[in-house]
């Protein structure tokens, strides 16, 4: 899988751009502030259909566009290759919508094509998969269970279509049931209007569950044995699954989804009372969480910022074993500023995974580093006033 071309019409700090990229490797240079992160930024969003930087659409519009424009908005745009699909273009547009009153935000809406057809979110996402190493990465291990929940959110949308139907439902019914356990808190509904919400709310939780449980025993498999080889520590890493639902129920999530459903019905069913005096749901995979364990102990508390560095390193190389070996198709590798940060030991073993892929565009404040010596074959450009400029030999 790569990208063949890529075009971004007031996206942050691109007013336009238009560049056709090769299989292969680009390195992109250029100072901090430059826009290097904005371009994988854009590319991820593709990807995604979200952004992971931001929640609010219009940060995204460029601020001369916001300014000048009056009917502002931002187009991103690519034609992406892959095997299985052949040639797919996906296209995101965002529109800024006018304020209400001189003191209201200005707030955006997003639109997705496939093809030139207009798309829900859920249908642009997978078709162009990316994996993204950032200096961000480190928050997954010692940031927030959100954080981590988002992590597995995105990593398993891009492989699983069924997942995300199932998180949006879900997401979806979540509220509707804690707005209803509110009402009954206050008395103003019964608790047998809960049975159609958990009815649902158990189903599609038992598909995120059960994928959750799948992809996290791979990325445990992964990642312990990349961590073994970038790390002097003896001890073994493990990324563990720590499910937001009863013990007797996490102890069985290798069963099917239709059996996880029932258990789960039957615990939001137990704790209804419970739920009803706190109005909200106790238990579901929005209290999940995962642990990052270095010896039994906590990595965020017994590791080093070097080892877990290391760590969130070896994790997004098994992403990219999990992400190949689901669809048959390696994902786009981005790399943003990290090889900078790292040794020369753990710089080679992720230039080793960039061969592993079809397509890698790589980051870097310094023009020297990768230096040439380390990757000969790469395309070069320069990130000046909004423009990539290509680097000569």
């Amino acid at each position: 899988m790569h990208i063949a071309q890529l075009s971004l019409t007031n996206v942050r700090s691109f007013r336009r751009l238009d560049v056709d990229l090769t299989p292969g490797l680009h390195v992109v240079t250029g100072p901090n502030g430059s826009g290097k992160s904005n371009l994988l930024e854009s590319i991820a969003l593709l990807a995604t259909a979200r952004s992971l930087r931001t929640s609010n659409d219009v940060d995204l519009i460029a601020w001369e566009a916001l300014r000048d424009d009056p009917l502002p908005g931002a187009r991103l745009a690519a034609r992406v290759q892959s095997r299985a699909e052949g040639n797919v273009q996906l296209e995101v547009t965002i529109s800024a919508r006018p304020a209400t009153t001189p003191d209201a935000p200005v707030t955006a809406s997003r639109r997705f094509r496939v093809n030139g057809v207009a798309r829900r979110a859920s249908d642009l996402i997978g078709r162009l998969r990316v994996v993204l190493f950032s200096a961000e990465d480190l928050a997954i291990i010692e940031g927030a269970p959100a954080t981590r929940r988002r992590y597995l959110d995105i990593t398993i949308s891009q492989i699983d279509p069924g997942y995300v139907r199932a998180l949006q439902r879900y997401q979806r019914v979540l509220q509707q049931r804690n707005s209803l356990l509110r009402r009954i808190q206050e008395h103003r509904s019964q608790p047998a209007e809960l049975d159609f919400w958990d009815e649902e709310l158990s189903q599609t939780g038992a598909v995120l569950l059960t994928a959750r449980h799948r992809v996290l025993r791979a990325l445990h498999a992964g990642a312990s044995q990349r961590y073994e080889a970038l790390s002097t520590r003896a001890e073994q890493l493990e990324v563990v699954h720590r499910p937001g639902v009863p013990p007797e129920l996490a102890a069985s999530l290798d069963a099917t989804p239709a059996e996880v459903a029932s258990r789960l019905l039957a615990a939001l069913v137990e704790s209804r009372r419970r739920d009803a005096l706190t109005g909200t749901t106790r238990y579901g995979p929005h209290r999940d969480d995962v642990a990052f364990l270095v010896g039994g102990h906590t990595a965020a508390s017994a590791a080093s910022r070097g080892e877990l560095r290391g760590m969130a390193l070896a994790l997004r190389l098994a992403e990219v074993t999990l992400s190949t070996e689901a669809t048959g198709d390696p994902p786009v590798l981005l790399l943003d500023d990290v090889l900078s940060e790292l040794d020369a030991e753990r710089r080679q073993r992720v230039l080793a995974a960039a061969f592993e892929v079809d397509q890698v565009v790589i980051t870097s404040p310094d023009p020297d580093r990768p230096a040439r010596s380390e990757l000969s074959a790469a395309h070069r450009y320069r990130v000046a006033d909004g423009a990539l400029v290509p680097v000569e030999p």
